[in-house]
Parts: C-alpha cells; sequence; structure tokens
C-alpha cells in the first residue's frame, strides 16, 4: 500500500541536497546531491536520476535561445 503522507519528523536524516526516488523494484532511495550548476536528468523507468553538467548552448537552443 502506497504511503500518501509522511510527517517530516519521520524522514531519518539525510544529506542536503540529496533527492528520494524509488528504485526499479520500488524502494526507496536517495539520490546523492550533484555540484554547483549540475542538472538533475531523468536517466527513464527503473533507473534512478543524476546530477550531471549542464551544457549552456545547448540549452539555450533547446528554450529558443
Amino acid at each position: 500500500m502506497p504511503l500518501s503522507k509522511v510527517e517530516v519528523k519521520a524522514i531519518k536524516a539525510g544529506t542536503d541536497g540529496e533527492v528520494i526516488t524509488w528504485d526499479a523494484n520500488g524502494n526507496p532511495v536517495t539520490v546523492g546531491p550533484g555540484t554547483s550548476g549540475q542538472i538533475l536528468t531523468s536517466a527513464g523507468a527503473g533507473s534512478p536520476p543524476t546530477f550531471s553538467s549542464s551544457d549552456a548552448a545547448a540549452m539555450a537552443l533547446a528554450l529558443g535561445g
């Protein structure tokens, strides 16, 4: 049964910047924080997201700049 509400005080201590996600088996996991300037990138279903360096030129092109 999925959780619908979790009290903030019920969450275990972690590292500032961690992202909570679920693995391919549906178990909760965390993704460690990235570094300054990195962006969170989807790795597709069944894989946790990752932080990666952004390409400012490609981002500007994608946004029509």
